[in-house]
This record gives C-alpha cells, structure tokens and sequence, in this order.
C-alpha cells in the first residue's frame, strides 16, 4: 500500500516493476538529471553544506559547537534534489546562516517519513479488501499527509508531467 501511494501507482523510476513504464521514466531522468549540470549542483550544495555546518559550529561554540549531522545531510539531499528538479535551493526564504527555511524543513519530512513505511508491515498488503476502509496501523493516513505536502511543493512539476503523457 505504502509503496503505491508513494510512486502514485507505480509510475516512478526507483520502484516501478519492469517494463514499459520503467523504460519510460529511465530515459526521462538519464537523458535530464544525469549530466554535468546535476554533478555542478550537488558540489555547490555541498559548498553550502560546508558553510551551514561551519556557522553552526561557530553559533553553538557555548555548547561545544555541537551540529545535528543528521539534521544537515537529510536538507543537503533535499537541496540537491530541489536543485536537480526546481532548479533553486529553497522554497522560501531560508535562514540567515544559510540552513532550511520552514517550507524546506517540512518538505524533507515530508519525503522522509513515507520512507519508514514503505516496507513496513501493512494489514491491508495481505488483506487487500480492508484498504480504504480500514485503517487498524494508521500508515494510510500517515502517507496520505505527506504525500500531500510534497504535492503541495510539487504542484507545477506534475503539471508538466501530466502535459508530457
């Protein structure tokens, strides 16, 4: 169930099944996130990550300069991935120190949360009837909210796609 809502039906690149869907979206993203311009983002995105945890260090140094790395490489592969797709860094505004503004903050929850459930263990994968009408481990709900964030940042992107189809 989780892995359907997350492809929209299984019309992704990274958990679509072979075949003809799959050969479709390979050549869209070899042909346009794959080049020289994606290698230039991601080495300037981790130019910013460098200086994001530079000023923390410096920020914090009462406390030991103490940096949540989790924290710092979940947003540098959010902005690597908004710059590949969107072409800018932030939704927003961003922070003064160069870290997540509060848009990027719940967009990288957003992608990130569907990913604890997508294997998990679903009553409705092995009862198919009970999905929709019964939610007993809430991960329904669970990924019905965060595909509707990312869909809120992704609004313009599936447009595009769905005039490509």
């Amino acid at each position: 169930m989780s892995t359907e809502m997350t492809t929209r039906g299984y019309l992704s690149t990274a958990l679509v099944p072979s075949g003809e869907q799959w050969k479709k979206m390979r050549r869209i993203v070899s042909t346009r996130d794959f080049t020289c311009e994606t290698s230039v983002a991601s080495c300037k995105e981790a130019d910013h990550l460098v200086d994001y945890v530079d000023k923390q260090c410096k920020n914090n140094s009462e406390s030991g300069g103490l940096v949540k790395v989790r924290l710092a490489a979940q947003h540098y592969c959010g902005n690597v991935i908004r710059k590949m797709v969107f072409n800018k860094r932030f939704f927003g505004e961003g922070m003064e120190d160069g870290g997540p503004g509060l848009e990027e903050e719940e967009h990288v929850n957003a992608l990130f949360k569907p990913l604890a459930y997508i294997f998990s263990f679903c009553v409705s994968d092995y009862v198919p009837c009970l999905r929709g009408v019964v939610d007993l481990d809430g991960h329904e709900k669970v990924m019905k909210e965060n595909i509707g964030i990312i869909d809120k940042y992704y609004e313009d992107l599936l447009d595009r796609f769905e005039r490509w189809s």
